[in-house]
């Protein structure tokens, strides 16, 4: 059963850029759009809170870049650096070489991963919120969005991923017929406490002979729009859903600092691959 054929109370069908998006105006609206698919379809279905609609869905590695050159050379950046993080920090050891890379993604590099949320609210908060970040950027700070004419919408998309072949041998990892599947919360031990703290998952897709592709769109399996206000109202102020505890300090977070005291350096003239950020909290 397709997206597009769900007809929820307190929502309305509308076209953006020629595609079709719902539209909540109702907190339970957004709850019974969120869920549909998980019911109706044989796929995992995860939720990726974004400010703006873009008709792509780029992992960060592969973004402003088109050629196969491109994307190859930052590959070949990125681990380097994951290796380096393997040398300089025993802790990883202790848990699969597979969660490495979706690991570091979480605290700031840029990978051939993308992050998404099992929870609603957690994808609204990062649709609500924007990163602002020194030129660097090693430092990042997120602040509330302020609507306005011009920035009035926060969207969630839903993103399908293959549940099948689950592996024994890496918990918390599938490795299915189009994409594969990371879930931290089972594949990373909590003392990496922010993808514990974030219900956090990562995914990517699988390539053919000249490797997976750059852009994930075709596992776009709808969009919401909530207005931006309303979601202001709906998310509340709740303690659980602010910076201090989706990103929690490295007072708390102890592997977050053993990756900031870990001694790897980072190129300032290579801002593709990204940084372990610190966060303001």
């Amino acid at each position: 059963m397709g997206f597009e054929n769900i007809n929820i109370v307190g929502s309305t069908w509308v076209d953006q850029n020629g595609i079709k998006i719902l539209d909540v105006e109702e907190s339970h609206a957004l709850i019974m759009a969120a869920g549909y698919l998980k019911h109706n379809t044989l796929e995992g279905i995860y939720f990726r809170g974004q400010s703006n609609y873009y008709d792509e869905l780029r992992p960060a590695l592969y973004r402003s870049i088109d050629t196969d050159a491109a994307k190859y050379s930052r590959e070949k950046r990125l681990n380097k650096k994951i290796d380096e993080y393997r040398d300089a920090c025993p802790v990883f050891s202790k848990f699969g070489d597979y969660a490495a890379e979706p690991l570091l993604q979480h605290y700031g590099l840029q990978t051939t991963w993308l992050d998404l949320v099992d929870n609603i609210w957690v994808a609204l908060w990062f649709a609500c919120h924007e990163a602002k970040s020194t030129r660097d950027g090693h430092f990042l700070h997120f602040q509330k969005r302020i609507p306005s004419e011009l920035n009035k919408y926060a969207y969630v998309y839903l993103v399908g991923a293959d549940l099948e072949r689950r592996r024994k041998d890496k918990p918390g990892y599938w490795n299915g017929e189009n994409t594969e599947l990371v879930d931290l919360r089972i594949a990373a031990p909590s003392y990496f406490l922010r993808p514990h703290a974030q219900h956090g998952l990562l995914f990517r897709c699988k390539g053919g002979g000249s490797g997976r592709p750059l852009n994930y769109a075709k596992q776009i399996r709808g969009i919401v729009r909530i207005p931006l206000e309303k979601a202001f109202d709906w998310l509340g102020n709740g303690h659980t859903v602010g910076v201090h505890s989706l990103f929690p300090p490295a007072y708390y977070d102890n592997g977050y600092k053993i990756l900031l005291q870990s001694g790897v350096i980072f190129d300032p003239t290579d801002k593709n691959i990204g940084v372990v950020h610190s966060i303001g909290a």
